[in-house]
């Protein structure tokens, strides 16, 4: 980790030395392919914004375009989740509640690879924690319709589906709108996944995804589960913003998550949306309908993210004159030209991986 901080203190390093670091990067491809990708010495390193088990994240300084960007890179997984990482992004360019990618660097030294995304900060999570009180109703309708927006997204197609599978406060990324409205953004897209058939396993050994964000058919081991763990980890969400602390705040192992998960499974086909009736502010019937769906214990019932956006919470009267009408006005690099030549260069990474299958 510290190693790929240290990447942006070295002088910048000729054009074709980035190529080969390309090169040496998918050396196990069949017909390695001379990736023009950009020195990671073109960016210099502000600050560290974040640090985790799998990587680092930095704000850094485009040095050709003097734009603020976030970089990261990949400790754990290597090269490969990274490419992975960087396919998952480009399928979602131009979405406005998903984070952006602009650009694959290279260190010409170590042969890693760099994501470079749209700087936006801070998490939900440090939002959450600094606030220390919750969301209100119409706040939380707000954020909800975003992020069900991004889920509908992954798991509608497009290109691929996919599934997050880490979805939770600290990669949901919190930026005013240049119209005053608050944008949230979907991030990290390291433990993403393509969506697999019905009924078949991820080759996993261990159970990815955040404890408390985890879904019920996860705790009890399964590997065979789909978008439905994203809508399940985005109700955890949805109350932890109506309530102001998570879901299942008392559970600390799997077996404490599963049987709190029970008990509200219970609860909720006893009472209906009344479950949700002690929250610190009252929440509209509609609300708690929307809720009830999203954390639905069985999988199969549970709601999806875009059965969800359909119900009256999202189309009541008032509801839409909630909307975030900038969310659509945002300027989002998808069509930039600049990108069609990095979006080439990571499908044909992509399916240089493919080919060592």
């Amino acid at each position: 980790m510290a190693a790929a901080v240290a990447a942006f203190s070295r002088k910048r390093p000729a054009a074709d030395a980035a190529c080969a670091v390309a090169m040496t990067a998918t050396k196990k491809s069949r017909a390695p392919v001379p990736y023009r990708l950009r020195s990671i010495d073109e960016y210099e390193q502000l600050e560290v914004l974040g640090k985790g088990s799998y990587g680092v994240v930095v704000k850094a300084r485009d040095r050709r375009t003097g734009d603020t960007v976030a970089v990261k890179s990949n400790r754990v997984g290597g090269t490969d989740d990274l490419i992975r990482e960087a396919g998952f992004l480009v399928d979602c360019l131009g979405h406005p509640s998903i984070v952006q990618i602009r650009d694959v660097a290279a260190d010409a030294a170590s042969g890693e690879l760099f994501l470079v995304m749209e700087l936006v900060s801070p998490s939900l999570h440090t939002v959450l924690r600094r606030r220390r009180c919750p969301f209100s109703e119409a706040e939380t309708r707000r954020f909800m319709r975003q992020l069900l927006g991004a889920a509908a997204k992954l798991h509608g197609g497009g290109t691929r589906r996919m599934v997050h599978r880490d979805i939770k406060p600290a990669n949901i990324l919190v930026t005013p709108s240049a119209g005053g409205d608050t944008v949230v953004k979907l991030c990290d897209f390291g433990a993403a996944a393509p969506a697999l058939p019905a009924r078949t396993p991820y080759p996993e050994d261990e159970r990815v995804g955040t404890l408390l964000y985890r879904s019920p058919e996860q705790l009890r081991g399964s590997r065979c589960y789909g978008p439905a763990v994203d809508v399940w980890a985005l109700g955890c969400v949805m109350f932890e913003l109506l309530a102001g602390e998570p879901l299942f705040a008392e559970a600390y192992t799997d077996d404490q998550v599963v049987i709190s998960a029970v008990n509200l499974r219970d609860d909720i086909l006893y009472y209906g949306p009344e479950t949700f009736r002690g929250l610190p502010e009252p929440l509209s019937e509609s609300g708690a309908e929307v809720l009830c769906g999203l954390l639905c214990y069985d999988h199969e019932q549970r709601s999806s993210a875009a059965e969800a956006l359909k119900q009256r919470w999202f189309t009541e009267d008032g509801a839409q004159e909630e909307q975030c009408s900038a969310v659509a006005d945002l300027g989002h690099p998808g069509n930039a030209p600049w990108l069609s030549e990095t979006q080439n260069q990571i499908r044909h990474m992509e399916l240089g991986l493919l080919s060592q299958i």
